[in-house]
This record gives C-alpha cells, structure tokens and sequence, in this order.
C-alpha cells in the first residue's frame, strides 16, 4: 500500500488535517505521497509530525517558527522517554524543507563563512575543477589549507597577502 492509499483511509491523517496544523499535514502528507513512500513510513512520519507539532506548540511557540533548532530540542527530549528511530531526523527535515517550500516557516539564515573558510573553498574548488583530485584528497587538502591560514596569518586574507616569504617550516 503506498501513501496515497493511506491517506484516504487514516484515522490520523484525517485528524491531523482537521486539526490546528491542517494546512502543515497536508503539504507533509502530499510530500510523502509524490516521493512514493510507502504505508508504514507515511504513518510513522505523520505520527512523528503530530508529537513534534504538540510538543512545540505546548512549549508555547507558534508553529510557524518551527526551525531545526526546535527539532533537534524535541528529538533529545523524545530521546529520554522513547528510542528514537534510525528515520526521524531525515523525517522532520522533510517536514522542514517541504514547509520552507511553501513558505510557511522561515528559510534557514545563511550561515557566515569565515575569511579563512572562504579562501579554503575557492583552493578547494580549483584543486578539484582545475587539477582534477579525487574528493578525499580535496577534503584532505582542505583541513591541512585551513591548518595553514590559522597558524601563518591568524589575522586573516589581508595578514595572507602581506606575507613575502613563509617560515622555513612550510618551504619544500
């Protein structure tokens, strides 16, 4: 039985729908039924969504703030009374994405990159589009870049490009 099956004969989706975070169901239920998923994970992500949605709300917050810092709350509090389900987190963040799609809670703010961060990803990129290195050794190149920026010119891009000559430390 798929998820469009479901919908038409579940007791909870009908609940939910009808409830006070309707319009939150039925985006979430549509989600899960054009993915494809089947019965038993729509009705454990629809389960999953009802005890998030009430225990956010009776936290006193407005269900369209809903963020993954709430989610990460909720499940380490779902975690003390029940085990948690290998599932759960992918679940709610497809509740996340699908109600940011539609435009019912906030997007997620960027997240600021450092001066050293940013110059790490413009070396990575060219070490992969340019010279063609396999990802593990990006990753690699990465960690040992980023190493490097924070001992030789801890005060940033400017402290990098005023630097003539490194330590004999970091010459071949």
């Amino acid at each position: 039985m798929n998820a469009s099956d479901y919908l038409q004969r579940s007791t909870l989706y009908r609940k939910l729908i009808h409830g006070s975070y309707g319009e939150f169901a039925r985006i979430y239920a549509a989600r899960l039924s054009n993915e494809g998923f089947g019965r038993q994970c729509t009705w454990r992500s629809l389960s999953l969504f009802r005890e998030l949605m009430d225990w956010h709300v009776g936290n006193g917050h407005d269900p369209h703030d809903l963020s993954e810092v709430h989610v990460d709350r909720f499940l380490e509090h779902r975690s003390k009374h029940w085990s948690l389900d290998s599932g759960d987190r992918s679940a709610l963040r497809r509740l996340l994405s699908s109600l940011r799609q539609e435009g019912l809670i906030p997007a997620v703010p960027p997240i600021e990159r450092t001066e050293h961060e940013q110059i790490v990803d413009v070396f990575a990129a060219y070490l992969t589009n340019e010279r063609g290195l396999a990802a593990s050794t990006v990753e690699s190149h990465k960690l040992l870049s980023h190493r490097f920026l924070q001992e030789v010119c801890s005060a940033g891009a400017e402290g990098f490009a005023g630097k003539r000559e490194f330590p004999r430390t970091f010459c071949c």
